[in-house]
């Protein structure tokens, strides 16, 4: 890899082409100028504004967080490195926009999110505290600060086959060596939709398939975890190989609470993997059996099959040459007279049938042309009532924002007069406060 063009890379795997590159992650808070509710407003039409404002760079996954009583809109958006993240800043915050479909004048304002992340205060207070409750001991492995959770990894990524992905404990034990000496790994599956960047697929487990896996990485000590919680700080992980774009998924890292990392429940878990391995195997021994078992059953049936039409072909040959040559039978004479007859039967036939159908065609039209007569009179019967619903909300939104500007210049008017009232009370007081002023001077002189 380029190390000019990505000098804040950190090397996991180089043969995958797996990096670590800082996190680059935004708020973005939408709001009116005038302070409206942003009723009318679309939060899609929103999002494509923002991509647009972004140009020429562009977010690598953004998504609405929420928005409470449509005050104001805030969104999360994620950016391939700091750089971008600066320009866009720079030439995004403060922007404004006009809404499509409304007068609503739109507010961008945009900047670094901090990013939540387990603190060292954090867990040497929980593992003091966990020690007493669970008699949890600091010398033995898992019952202490030494095992590091990065979840959200995608499983294609460090899997050996890709036609059936799996991770590799060797590549998660090679890439995470970085920090320190690592004791042993283990990982879990999961599926969370949301948390995956927009380079990386998110159709669902349609196919049994897990596309992300949480990775347990336990160290040989203290140090060696805390530099691994240190260093995967503000990360993404980066996909890079010669010649192609990078791709990048955003994880997220913590440290275990649970005790997953002990040898004892390690233990169990692999004595149930391979008992879940062998069952699986049983299972497929047994499935591939029946398979045999009915496709052996397919072949005898098609050979008896051929059998019979074999011995039928051969027993229609013994009988033909046991009766010797057919002899042709002479073809019965029909009179011209009774053709006619039959002749003109037919075609009274086919009047009477032809009447018919013309009847059954026209009353099957009659009643085509009044279902679809009914069937225009609801559609349209459907839409007055539609247009007359949005009428009406149209109206009651009306009065309301009428109602809300007409209570804000209330206010406004409320607020004016007491403000004028306190003017004129500090002017009467400053009047008084000169009299006095001016009458002791007198008295003085």
């Amino acid at each position: 890899m380029d190390q000019a063009r990505f000098p804040d890379c950190v090397k996991l795997l180089d043969h995958l082409g797996l990096y670590l590159r800082d996190h680059a992650k935004v708020r973005i808070l939408v709001i009116s100028e005038l302070g409206e509710p942003l009723v009318d407003v679309n939060s899609w039409e929103v999002m494509e504004k923002l991509h647009k404002l972004a140009e020429p760079e562009r977010f690598t996954h953004i998504r609405l967080q929420k928005s409470p009583a449509l005050e104001f809109l805030l969104f999360e958006g994620l950016f391939q490195d700091r750089e971008i993240m600066s320009y866009v800043i720079r030439n995004t915050n403060n922007t404004k926009f006009k809404a499509q479909g409304s007068n609503v004048i739109l507010t961008v304002k945009i900047k670094e999110d901090a990013y939540d992340y387990p603190t060292v205060d954090e867990w040497e207070t929980y593992f003091k505290t966990i020690n007493g409750k669970k008699n949890w001991s600091e010398c033995i492995p898992g019952e202490r600060a030494d095992t590091v959770i990065i979840k959200n990894l995608p499983t294609k990524w460090f899997s050996l086959d890709s036609n059936n992905p799996k991770p590799c404990e060797r590549f998660l034990k090679d890439a995470l060596a970085v920090y320190g000496t690592i004791r042993k790994v283990d990982y879990e599956d999961c599926v969370e939709d949301g948390e995956l960047g927009d380079d990386i697929t998110s159709l669902g487990n349609q196919f049994g398939i897990p596309l992300t896996f949480n990775a347990y990485i336990q160290y040989q000590n203290y140090a060696h975890f805390k530099a691994a919680m240190s260093g995967l700080k503000g990360k993404q992980l980066m996909r890079l190989f010669p010649g192609q774009k990078p791709t990048f998924s955003p994880f997220v890292v913590d440290y275990d609470r649970t005790g997953f990392m002990t040898d004892k429940t390690h233990k169990m878990r692999k004595l149930e993997r391979e008992r879940l391995a062998e069952e699986a195997k049983r299972k497929h021994e047994a499935y591939m059996r029946q398979q045999n078992e009915l496709m052996k059953q397919q072949i005898e049936k098609r050979q008896k099959k051929k059998r019979k039409l074999e011995e039928k072909k051969m027993e229609e040959s013994r009988r033909r040459s046991s009766k010797g040559p057919k002899k042709k039978k002479k073809k019965s004479g029909i009179d011209k007279s009774e053709i006619k007859q039959i002749e003109s039967l037919e075609d009274e036939c086919k009047q009477v049938a032809a009447k018919l159908l013309k009847g059954i065609l026209i009353r099957v039209a009659a009643v085509e042309r009044e279902r679809l007569l009914k069937q225009r009179e609801d559609v349209l019967k459907r839409y007055s009532e539609h247009k007359k619903r949005q009428e009406e909300e149209q109206k009651v939104l009306e009065e309301d924002k009428a109602k809300n500007i007409e209570a804000m210049r209330a206010r406004e008017k409320e607020l004016k007069d007491r403000l004028m009232k306190k003017f004129k009370q500090f002017e009467e007081k400053k009047q008084k406060t000169h009299d006095k002023i001016q009458k002791k001077k007198h008295i003085i002189i």
